[in-house]
């Protein structure tokens, strides 16, 4: 049985999504993805979960056994309004955790296809295993991987979650890479105040973030008691935004989260909270990564 890839498309924005693409699953060739080479150099820093399932982030057939189609999704997350304060948040930790929502729709899409196709078999991810999200939405024809190394959608920037549901039913269309639109812009390399943007070994890939020089590699996943002297926060108590706020394609894109003045102020009002009001405040948030007491040291 083969997948109407245009079905497929147009469940996906009934469900809510902002972009659907669909490509081959096949093993990523070695010279365009470099994730070895970004292991071997030590710039996962402490995420030595990283360093697990190498071979599955370059074969999703490995991660999902038969599986023919990686079906990438993508949903934006620019706030209609950015916080304000001395203490910032990424702003893709305003709402609902992702990985929450995320999963929940791609759920619902997998239920609106098995309406059509009782037979499918299929996998929801959503940053949660081993597959290289950026490397597919590429691929399926969604965007391109910025300087940053994340991916720019022409309408949501880079300001979008990934998302995906790896079947093993083909699809009767797949989708093409898009031309990459940076040109020679640099501006997010320049933007990133530890000089984190670096360049890749493979010429094909172009860039790469050391996560040793990383704001929000720090912020989040660094959990020693102190910081490393010379990391420059440049304001921010989770996360960093430095890299995508002077994106032009950032600047233009389309607004998908609303962010009410209530909420705004609830966010703001968290570098004062104490423990108990940070935890329920942050228990459905991306916030809740961290715990307490990285919140009070990034603070």
């Amino acid at each position: 049985m083969t997948l109407d890839a245009q079905l497929i498309k147009e469940a996906a924005m009934l469900v809510g999504f902002d972009a659907c693409g669909i490509a081959a699953a096949a093993s990523i060739p070695s010279d365009e993805w470099d994730l070895r080479e970004w292991l071997a150099d030590g710039r996962q820093a402490d995420m030595h979960y990283m360093e697990e399932h190498v071979d599955k982030r370059y074969d999703p057939t490995l991660l999902f056994p038969g599986a023919k189609s990686v079906i990438s999704v993508l949903l934006g997350y620019k706030p209609s309004a950015r916080m304000q304060g001395t203490h910032q948040i990424a702003q893709y930790a305003y709402g609902e955790d992702y990985h929450e929502r995320m999963k929940r729709m791609l759920y619902q899409l997998l239920s609106q296809l098995k309406e059509n196709y009782p037979q499918l078999e299929a996998r929801p991810f959503v940053d949660t295993a081993p597959i290289s999200d950026k490397y597919w939405a590429v691929q399926a024809g969604l965007g391109w991987r910025g300087k940053n190394t994340l991916l720019v959608n022409p309408k949501l920037g880079s300001y979008c979650y990934i998302g995906e549901l790896v079947t093993t039913f083909e699809a009767d269309h797949y989708d093409t890479p898009m031309k990459n639109g940076c040109s020679d812009c640099k501006l997010c390399v320049h933007a990133c105040p530890n000089h984190a943007i670096v360049s890749s070994p493979l010429p094909r890939v172009g860039t790469q973030v050391d996560a040793r020089r990383c704001a929000s590699y720090h912020t989040i996943e660094n959990r020693a008691e102190q910081l490393p002297d010379g990391i420059q926060l440049s304001g921010y108590a989770f996360g960093c935004d430095c890299c995508q706020l002077v994106c032009p394609y950032n600047q233009q894109a389309m607004v998908r989260y609303e962010l009410t003045e209530e909420h705004k102020q609830e966010l703001e009002a968290l570098p004062s909270a104490d423990e108990k009001t940070f935890k329920k405040a942050t228990k459905h948030s991306a916030l809740n990564r961290i715990k307490y007491a990285q919140w009070k040291r990034n603070l």
